[in-house]
């Protein structure tokens, strides 16, 4: 598993890329990683590219508690963008929308994409 961050120039914006296996664990890791990191309340959106993923790290029934972490500090920070690339599979898909409608009940936009050019256009809209 690698995940691979690529911060825009301006600070606002960062794409994350996760290649191989990935866990459940692997992923909160870094999702807690990046909500420590110094630049976390100065970014505005963020892209998560599961496309080189080889597998879908949560089953359906894992995403509530992911998100309950994701949502903790969604109350202590400004609005935020999430865009999911979610890799081509109806169980992968199923999944990023599952973690999108938890984001709802938090001030964060989250939607699904299957590319990277539909999830910038839609990051870069205010």
């Amino acid at each position: 598993m690698e995940i691979k961050s690529t911060w825009q120039d301006d600070g606002k914006g960062l794409h994350r890329k996760y290649i191989g296996e990935l866990s459940m664990c692997d992923v909160l890791e870094a999702t807690i990683e990046l909500q420590e990191h110094p630049q976390f309340n100065s970014l505005q959106h963020i892209i998560e590219d599961y496309t080189d993923a080889t597998n879908a790290p949560f089953q359906p029934t894992d995403i509530k508690d992911f998100s309950s972490v994701v949502s903790l500090r969604a109350n202590t920070k400004r609005a935020l963008k999430i865009a999911i690339i979610s890799r081509d599979s109806p169980e992968s898909t199923a999944t990023a929308n599952s973690f999108c409608d938890y984001m709802k009940q938090c001030h964060y936009e989250c939607k699904v994409f299957y590319s990277v050019v539909t999830a910038l256009l839609w990051v870069k809209v205010s």
